[in-house]
């Protein structure tokens, strides 16, 4: 299983992801679908059909993976591919699958991979009949697990740019300076050089050299500088 994902999901986000579910279930004819992450040696289930009645996961349930325990989603997570049991009772595999135990002996999941290949968890779709679940259904799932990629996307960004702004100080409003030494007159009412000022108030770092127009004031009569450009 993949390492455990820290990234924070936001409430409103979990609530579209739910609203994702309940619509999956309505449409397929289900009695429970739910969005899950993977984490490690776990799943959590992030959202479910809020219809589910007696649904084989709750939603924040985590699901610990034991070696031998079948369970049709970490099979979709373990594969990143997407796995459809018409009727597990059918399967030698997966007869005494968890799902299978629960009453749930049909399964559709398919898999939710961020932009840059790692999978963050799967979509899935239980039902207690046999199902073979369209071909319609299938895309439509694959369809909401692109737009679940797509609020990760948004969601890591966000964190990243709040990040930044955290990083980033700026300064505001009227700032005394000298307007003979161009000192600068901090709120103490001390007086710093413009470096020193902005280096306390920000990320900025001086480095220090000397403009054409002063190199000309300052060695401007020195023979090595008139030489220095013929």
């Amino acid at each position: 299983m993949p390492d455990k994902h820290i990234l924070r999901i936001p409430d409103i986000a979990i609530l579209k992801w739910r609203n994702i579910a309940d619509l999956l279930a309505q449409l397929a004819g289900v009695p429970a679908a739910t969005i899950n992450i993977a984490e490690e040696d776990s799943i959590r289930v992030i959202a479910r059909s809020t219809a589910a009645a007696g649904a084989p996961a709750e939603p924040d349930q985590v699901i610990n993976l034991k070696p031998g325990l079948k369970v049709y989603c970490a099979a979709v997570i373990e594969s990143r591919e997407k796995l459809i049991i018409s009727d597990a009772t059918k399967s030698d595999f997966w007869k005494d699958s968890e799902g299978a135990k629960a009453g749930y002996i049909a399964y559709a999941g398919v898999p939710i991979l961020r932009t840059d290949g790692e999978i963050f968890g799967s979509i899935c779709l239980f039902d207690t009949r046999p199902n073979n679940f369209g071909g319609n259904i299938i895309r439509l799932m694959e369809e909401f697990a692109e737009i679940i990629n797509g609020h990760l996307e948004l969601i890591s960004k966000n964190i990243s740019l709040e990040a930044a702004l955290k990083e980033v100080r700026t300064l505001q409003g009227l700032i005394p300076i000298c307007a003979q030494c161009k000192k600068i007159r901090d709120d103490k009412g001390f007086w710093q050089k413009v470096e020193v000022y902005l280096e306390e108030r920000s990320n900025a770092r001086f480095t220090h050299g000397l403009c054409e127009e002063c190199m000309h004031k300052l060695y401007g009569k020195e023979k090595w500088f008139k030489e220095k450009d013929k």
